[in-house]
């Protein structure tokens, strides 16, 4: 039931205990990108972006921006290299993906980085860690714009 506080989704097998119009499928799927990420992915990891910063810069992990291209070419983090949704979609993994480090992945608004990682490790990648936090959230944080 859709009006109620329990929600049933035969497909998963699971039910839920919330406000269920943040669950309601629309003709796109579920509704809420936070619902996504609750139903697929359970919590999101701990981390801290200044410790993630340092990882990226002392070369211990990648920052993966899987936006695609025109934003990439809006602007993008210093240290960060691209490998849009799209791409990944289709199979492809950019050549500067290591895939033996840990990758932080990033995106617009924190929601694409949850279809981009498990198809990132199908294609091979080993720890990838998707950030909750948006581009602009990112920026707000401390991580450095590139400037070129």
């Amino acid at each position: 039931m859709l009006g109620g506080l329990l929600v049933m989704l035969p497909r998963a097998g699971v039910a839920l205990s919330c406000r269920a119009s943040a669950f309601a499928p629309t003709k796109a799927g579920i509704r809420s990108p936070a619902a996504v990420r609750m139903l697929s992915f359970g919590a999101p990891p701990s981390y801290d972006i200044a410790d993630v910063l340092e990882e990226i810069k002392a070369g211990d992990a990648q920052l993966i921006d899987v936006r695609e291209r025109h934003e990439w070419a809006a602007g993008h983090l210093q240290h960060a290299h691209l490998a849009p949704l799209s791409e990944l979609q289709q199979g492809i993994l950019a050549a500067a993906v290591d895939q033996d480090a840990k990758l932080y992945v990033h995106c617009a608004a924190g929601v694409r980085v949850h279809a981009a990682a498990p198809l990132m490790r199908s294609l091979g990648c080993g720890e990838v860690v998707p950030l909750r936090e948006g581009f602009a959230s990112l920026l707000e944080l401390g991580m450095p714009i590139a400037s070129d």
